[in-house]
């Protein structure tokens, strides 16, 4: 690839002299060490299972729940305390089925429904953060950090810079990092060995590149194809597939396997969250738009620098193979999560899914700033700002508000705006609920003025519900959505 001429470049000589050897590992880990200390932990995403989980390993060294380890995380996280009763419940009256989060196994023992990894590796920090009398809970932190920290060890390795890792590990916190390091959910630990997985075995180190991609297919299982475009991107970027590569993916897989089998012998499905909470009749073009760029949780509001510098590199022959495959790599870890029956799930800022699917995204970037030797100090100040830039704004807002990106479209351009429907209903109620055909969901601007209504045309009562009785719809003015919902622009075409 040709290196880019002219303007300021970005040196790192003095910084690289200064990290050299020990110090870069001590430098990073003590900045992480700072993050843990400054901000608390964010008991979010699929918290009622990790956290009971965390316990019950750390407290009896197996990952079945018992009532015991709800007694005490009801104590340790009082509010969730709610959530804890519905399982007790289920447990103490021995039904078969148990609150949704969690499932009976053949054993009789109940067990998350999510497969025990992340909460394993938490178990450790969360004892010994316990005897030390601090909050167990920050051991998620503690977990997600650890694997940061193993990122920028890759990134070292890749760049041969610890000042250039130090800034891979910056736009990594600037590319959705910063909004989920805090969570109770393995999306931190997925990204980052995801991404590590990449920057290493594209780089001389295989075999640990695919045990972190097979570490991290264990938290969102779609990773697993990640054993599929590796060895095609690692040539394309210029490596020669050797027996260290084929043996690493060996390895990887294996890792990758253990959740699939635990699940079989226990629950007699490889995937019972695929089988219990997803529907293939969901996949279609609406979610698709809606993964990549929806205004809310779409994977642009994420990476929006990045992703334009990739794209702007595709017109250099040597970028445009790698950036071809990381993008299709990314479509085959979005397609499966199209599938999911609850859409708009809770996230910070950028869908939980976009954010770990993005990271082929960065790693095509990552590689293109190595190929370019000294980076443009415009295009690298740029990418940093846009990038801060979106991690405000994806903080602003919770996951049942629109975000003010797409609240400024809804009243200035409604009708170029339609999001995939469930997104729509919930944010415009401030709530996470079911959908229902029989409903019609109104948004209306802040003098109360209607903005856009979604109904289902199977409902022979949306018209009355939205314009009132004896009046219906002119129906010319309806736009389809998916699913049989569609979208009326204000003001309501209504008609007797």
């Amino acid at each position: 690839m040709r290196r880019a001429g002219g303007g300021r470049r970005v040196t790192s000589g003095r910084v690289d002299r200064w990290l050299a050897g020990w110090r870069f590992p001590l430098a990073l880990a003590l900045l992480l060490a700072a993050l843990i200390a400054w901000k608390p932990v964010s008991l979010s995403g699929d918290r009622l299972e990790y956290t009971l989980d965390t316990l019950a390993i750390a407290t009896h060294g197996t990952p079945d729940i018992t009532l015991d380890d709800i007694a005490r995380a009801r104590q340790l996280a009082p509010s969730l305390a709610g959530g804890y009763e519905l399982l007790e419940t289920d447990m103490l009256a021995n039904r078969p089925k148990v609150f949704p989060a969690f499932i009976r196994g053949a054993n009789g023992k109940v067990y998350p429904i999510h497969f025990f990894g992340y909460p394993m590796m938490a178990a450790l920090p969360f004892a010994m953060l316990q005897r030390a009398g601090l909050p167990p809970f920050k051991a998620f932190q503690v977990v997600n950090l650890a694997f940061v920290f193993v990122l920028g060890l890759a990134l070292r390795h890749f760049f041969g810079s610890g000042a250039r890792a130090l800034a891979g590990v910056t736009l990594f916190m600037l590319c959705g990092g910063w909004l989920y390091w805090t969570w109770s959910s393995p999306e931190c630990v997925g990204a980052a060995a995801l991404l590590s997985g990449l920057l290493l075995f594209c780089s001389g180190a295989p075999v640990a590149g695919a045990l972190l991609a097979g570490l991290a297919a264990q938290q969102n299982p779609t990773i697993v194809f990640f054993f599929v475009f590796a060895p095609l991107m690692a040539v394309a970027a210029g490596s020669r597939l050797t027996r260290r590569h084929f043996l690493g993916l060996a390895a990887g897989i294996a890792v990758a396997a253990i959740p699939p089998l635990f699940n079989l012998v226990q629950f007699g499905a490889l995937n019972p969250i695929a089988q219990l909470f997803s529907d293939s009749r969901l996949i279609g073009i609406v979610r698709l738009q809606s993964f990549y760029f929806d205004l809310n949780q779409g994977m642009i509001l994420g990476i929006p620098a990045v992703l334009a510098a990739l794209l702007f590199s595709l017109r250099q022959r040597a970028a445009a193979a790698v950036a071809a495959l990381c993008l299709l790599f990314t479509l085959a870890l979005a397609l499966p999560a199209l599938a999911v029956l609850n859409w708009n799930s809770a996230a910070a800022g950028i869908m939980r899914y976009a954010f770990w699917a993005a990271m082929p995204v960065l790693f095509a970037f990552l590689l293109l700033l190595r190929q370019l030797g000294r980076w443009p100090l415009p295009m690298a100040a740029a990418v940093v700002l846009v990038q801060a830039g979106a991690m405000a704004h994806a903080s602003s807002y919770e996951y049942i508000e629109f975000s003010p990106l797409a609240r400024w479209v809804l009243d200035h351009a409604a009708a170029s705006y339609h999001p995939e429907p469930e997104i729509f209903a919930e944010r415009a109620g401030h709530n996470d609920n079911y959908i229902e055909p029989e409903q019609v969901y109104m948004l209306r601007d802040a003098a109360g003025r209607p903005l856009k209504a979604l109904l289902n045309t199977g409902n022979p009562n949306a018209g009355q519900q939205l314009c009132g009785p004896g009046m219906n719809l002119a129906g010319s003015t309806i736009v389809p959505s998916e699913r049989g919902w569609a979208y009326v622009e204000a003001p309501l075409p209504c008609v007797r």
